[in-house]
């Protein structure tokens, strides 16, 4: 009877767990982590609740085994090699089948792949993951380290995450609980085969002058014994093959072919995203065995250029168009990794997408994202910013580490570098200013920077063994290799935090000319509807404990409360305060973003912090817990469109008055002959445009006080001044507290509207306006009697969201919004579930 040549047996499923001191045995999940086993059996409260976080912690400080029989057919065992392939575990684990060892694993991010044959029996099989406490292994090994190794600490955590190769953020961040649990949580299975298999492969493109492309395939092969072979690689209608010898074990096979003319992949916003399913056979004995991954063909370049004024430019160009990255900084999306659910990477990276994002930074304090982010990432045109699991910390550097995080980084690249999507590989986040800042007076800092310097070798070493068709970015921020001044905006990229962590004004932004914005953001509280399933009604109030144990910045609510004094009128209610939290956020962003925008091509990306949540808390999100936008994602939305307008001040002897003031409006005075607005269009489409820009000055009542309107052509990434209007002209004699200046640009590519105000809003003279708000064939109409700003419309009691919300209505017009569901909703119930604020209702 012939046999299968590789057979697959998942042990994913239920499986039993205990304490490994001897315990009943409960019910588990594989893959999943011990914190949702223990919650789903009742032992624990959910972690998210109140402050159960805190009760909980003996968790991660207990040792804890899982087990499963299982059956093994006879197929399997007549094969010459079979491996048990575990893909996730989570962390530090001893493996035994049957009651003998089969290996250990001490790294959360690595594929650890074991010889099980000899211990296989046909029938019943028993295996056993006996898991060490993470924050007991730490312990342990840091008092092995002949110094100690610094890290940044978070108002609820564990200490020693630096230690083990586990998601930093797991053992709590400023705006992350501390749930350092343990479990198997990605696949794993018995693989058994005779022939050679491919075990995976990677890929590099030559782009040729005729359009053709020469993809260089490396394919790794697994041969149980040595012989001869072939390896044949398929793709959009081109083959090629190879003979080979194999030897027993791993073999590497190169194969080119050469694909005439393929379709370009680009990212989201610059054309559309093919796909080709990438074939690789080996075939030995007459028999074949087949794989398929999935590929798209661009010209990826990573460019960075040393200029005479010590500046270093940074930029992503791909098939040769400059691509501006606009996106967002990723963390995983829950606290627990078995409570993940592959709907939640559709649901957020579709958010990013429809947000007019083209970029997505997955920070190095998570963990490597599961396959189907990146296979969604590839979809949509996302690319990925890949940091390296380093984050905020200085880390050992003995061979035993070095060896541990160089099988990880071999492990990532080799199943991460097909996707398209994957743009850059960064060594990690924020450790090299860990080293020249925060610990530089540490009494042993130059050893701590040899150390750091190791590490990143070793990264860079294997990144380009492995894949040397991109660029290895040794850190965020960085200012280029070897140089250690990553807080130098006119080199490499930078984060940007005065403006939170320093409290700086908003206008703080407008003084900063970076290269590449890789981080920077401003706080708000998610919906009080999200709160509310995790702090009761009592505890609502910014101040209230329970309220600030779901506020991880130990000055966060301080933060917003402060700023909210300089921009707002106090709030009447909760709910009130909630909202105008997110109209901040939002003004904060919509500062920093429109003057990064305007530095077009000297500043070429934001990617602002943080696009998700992995439980519900007051943070830097802009898609909340639970996939809910905030006010800044629509505002995102707007920002990120491909053409921007907006506009600044600048006085008539040439100094720029700006743009703005701490609140987000320019800071002039309205009727003053000396003051001129520039109206900015800023344009990332690779195509030339034209159209119509409209200034219109507009009372808060909403009488027209005055409109220009100019044709204007648009050449292709252009970012310039399109229209110059002396202020007195435009407000005539309105006090500048009743007017807002609205402004338009009306051509073929995608823009929205944008206004220019003149007071902090606590000072305009706001009319109680009146929204009305009618729903028609699945959208909503607006209008209002006066000027309504910062309009919200939400409908939380119903699935899906409104395409736009979070923006400015005068009496001249009527706003349609479309209601966006996967499910079809009556008018009359969506009526009925809308609710409408605007800023003069919370005061």
């Amino acid at each position: 009877m012939s046999r299968t040549a590789v057979q697959t047996q998942s042990l994913e499923g239920d499986w039993k767990f205990a304490r490994a001191a001897g315990d009943e045995w409960l019910t588990g999940s594989v893959p999943g982590d011990v914190y949702s086993d223990l919650l789903a059996n009742g032992v624990i409260d959910h972690p998210h609740d109140e402050d159960n976080e805190l009760d909980v912690q003996w968790v991660a400080e207990t040792d804890w085994t899982y087990r499963r029989t299982f059956t093994v057919d006879t197929a399997i065992l007549d094969h010459e090699r079979i491996v048990l392939e575990c893909l996730g575990i989570d962390t530090v684990a001893e493996i035994s089948i049957n009651g003998e060892r089969v290996g250990g694993t001490n790294n959360m991010h690595r594929e650890y792949t074991f010889e099980v044959g000899a211990v296989l029996e046909p029938g019943h099989n028993e295996i056993e993951v006996a898991f060490e406490s993470p924050v007991a292994y730490a312990a342990r090994r840091r008092a092995e380290l002949p110094y100690d190794v610094p890290l940044l600490r978070y108002p609820v955590d564990q200490p020693g995450r630096n230690i083990v190769r586990k998601a930093q953020c797991h053992f709590g961040w400023d705006w992350g609980p501390c749930l350092p649990g343990v479990g198997i949580w990605r696949d794993i299975r018995l693989v058994a085969h005779s022939e050679p298999r491919v075990t995976g492969s990677t890929t590099r493109q030559t782009h040729h002058d005729d359009g053709d492309v020469t993809l260089s395939v490396r394919a790794f092969v697994d041969a149980p014994t040595p012989g001869s072979g072939e390896v044949t690689v398929s793709v959009a209608g081109a083959s090629a093959a190879r003979q080979v010898e194999f030897a027993a074990g791993e073999n590497e096979v190169d194969v080119d072919i050469r694909v005439p003319d393929p379709d370009l992949w680009w990212p989201n916003g610059y054309g559309d995203q093919p796909l080709y399913d990438l074939e690789l056979s080996v075939r030995r004995n007459g028999r074949a065995v087949t794989t398929t991954d999935r590929v798209g063909f661009r010209d990826l370049r990573f460019v960075t250029d040393e200029e005479p004024d010590g500046g270093l430019s940074l930029r992503f160009e791909v098939n040769g168009e400059p691509v501006y990255a606009k996106g967002a900084n990723w963390i995983p999306v829950e606290s627990m990794t078995g409570e993940i659910e592959t709907e939640q990477y559709d649901t957020l990276l579709g958010d990013a997408a429809a947000a007019n994002m083209n970029m997505i930074r997955v920070w190095g304090g998570g963990f490597y994202e599961l396959d189907t982010f990146y296979e969604r990432c590839d979809e949509l045109g996302l690319l990925v910013w890949q940091d390296f699991m380093f984050a905020c910390s200085l880390y050992p550097a003995d061979e035993q580490f070095l060896d541990n995080v160089e099988a990880e980084v071999r492990d990532q690249v080799r199943r991460l570098a097909n996707h398209p999507s994957v743009a850059l590989w960064c060594g990690n986040n924020e450790n090299e200013v860990s080293v020249t800042s925060w610990f530089a007076d540490n009494d042993n800092h130059e050893r701590l920077v040899v150390d750091y310097q190791r590490l990143t070798d070793r990264i860079a070493e294997t990144v380009t063994e492995e894949d040397p068709s991109r660029t290895f970015w040794p850190a965020s921020p960085s200012s280029g290799p070897n140089v250690f001044s990553p807080e130098n905006p006119a080199r490499g990229d930078l984060h940007y935090w005065d403006v939170w962590h320093g409290g700086e004004p908003f206008s703080d932004y407008g003084t900063v000319e970076p290269r590449f914005v890789s981080e920077f953001g401003y706080q708000s509280f998610p919906s009080v509807t999200s709160l509310s399933a995790v702090v009761p009604e009592t505890h609502h109030n910014p101040t209230a404990p329970l309220m600030e144990h779901h506020q991880r910045h130990e000055s966060g609510n301080e933060l917003i409360l402060q700023r909210m004094a300089d921009h707002f009128r106090f709030p009447f209610t909760f709910e009130d305060f909630v909202y105008l939290s997110q109209i901040q956020q939002g003004l904060a962003m919509k500062s920093a973003v429109e003057h990064w925008r305007r530095l077009k091509p000297y500043c070429m990306g934001t990617l602002y912090w943080q696009l998700n949540d992995l439980w519900p808390c007051a943070s830097w999100s802009s898609v909340e817990y639970g996939g809910r936008w905030k006010a800044l994602q629509y505002v995102v939305q707007r920002l990120y469109a491909p053409v921007l307008v907006s506009g600044t001040v600048e006085s008539a002897g040439g100094s720029d008055a700006d743009a703005e003031d701490g609140d987000g409006n320019a800071s002039v005075d309205g009727a003053d002959s000396e003051e001129w607005l520039e109206v900015w269009l800023t344009s990332d489409c690779p195509e030339p445009d034209s159209g119509v820009v409209t200034v219109e000055a507009v009372t808060l009542d909403g009488d027209v006080v005055s409109t220009h309107t100019e044709d204007v052509q648009l050449e292709p990434h252009e970012s310039s001044v399109a229209v110059r209007l002396r202020l007195a002209d435009l407000l005539g004699d309105v006090p500048r507290e009743s007017a807002m200046v609205r402004l338009a640009y009306d051509g073929k590519a995608e823009s929205y509207p944008n206004a220019v105000f003149f007071e902090p809003f606590k000072r305009l003279t706001l009319p109680d306006a009146e929204v009305d708000v009618s729903v028609a064939d699945g959208s909503i109409s607006v209008e209002a009697t006066s000027v309504a700003l910062f309009v919200s419309l939400s409908a939380e009691s119903l699935p899906g969201r409104v395409a736009d919300s979070c923006f400015h209505v005068t009496p001249a017009e009527e706003r349609t919004v479309e209601y966006r569901s996967e499910e079809a909703i009556a008018d009359e119930r969506l009526r009925e579930a809308l609710s409408v604020t605007h800023l003069a209702e919370t005061y």
